[in-house]
């Protein structure tokens, strides 16, 4: 779960505002965790090259402050990183192409109930966004869209609001992670940048890896000369 922050009315202690969304970690490394979300979910008005700051609930119950490292410009999307002080696993999270018709799952907090599965199907695919047949309400945006391998294949933004369009139907959006593999049409703040290209390298080096084991040929046997 994931909230903008905003100062106590006495001293600079950082609190929970009233809104929150969700979000997925992409990579685990020594030196911190990065995570992403939905843009709006920190904030609909902000400058990425001041320090905007948001609090990442733990698996513990604990909440943590996170940087806002980075916002993309075109795509409702954002970055997030968590410095780390102990451990040293580390994690990637793979990612896929999205295609229409295949089976999926998201993952989120709809309306405060945390960690709520709902699944369905990439129901059309138009540029970078997917729409999605899966449930998802407020608490939902931010949250991961995943395929049936857990790979992540998008991000969810938005739903079609009923009360505004009394005919629409399970009308759910996400953005295509395919935008977390490029570094164009981002906007760093400092050191954010160094953060994602750290993923960028990562999983590129992981897809290579992936692409060998499978064209690789077995080992012949005694008939083949």
């Amino acid at each position: 779960m994931i909230s903008p922050t905003r100062e106590a009315v006495f001293g600079k202690r950082e609190m929970l505002s009233n809104e929150f969304g969700a979000g997925l970690l992409l990579q685990a490394n020594s030196a911190g965790y990065l995570f992403t979300t939905a843009r709006h979910v920190v904030g609909s008005d902000w400058d990425v090259r001041k320090k905007k700051r948001a609090l990442i609930s733990l698996a513990s119950g604990l909440w943590a402050g996170a940087d806002v490292i980075a916002r993309h410009n075109t795509l409702d999307l954002a970055l997030l990183w968590l410095p780390r002080h102990s451990g040293d696993a580390d994690f990637s999270q793979p990612i896929a192409r999205p295609k229409e018709g295949e089976s999926i799952f998201v993952i989120g907090h709809p309306e405060g109930l945390r960690f709520t599965l709902s699944t369905g199907i990439v129901s059309r695919l138009q540029g970078s966004i997917l729409q999605i047949s899966a449930p998802v309400s407020p608490g939902n945006s931010g949250g991961p869209v995943y395929d049936a391998n857990g790979s992540l294949i998008g991000v969810v933004v938005s739903t079609m609001d009923k009360s505004i369009n009394p005919n629409a139907e399970n009308l759910n959006f996400a953005v295509g992670s395919e935008a977390l593999l490029k570094e164009s049409g981002w906007e760093f703040a400092a050191g954010g940048r160094e953060h994602f290209k750290a993923f960028l390298n990562t999983s590129s080096a992981e897809k290579q890896a992936s692409g060998s084991k499978q064209t690789s040929p077995g080992p012949k046997s005694d008939a083949q000369h």
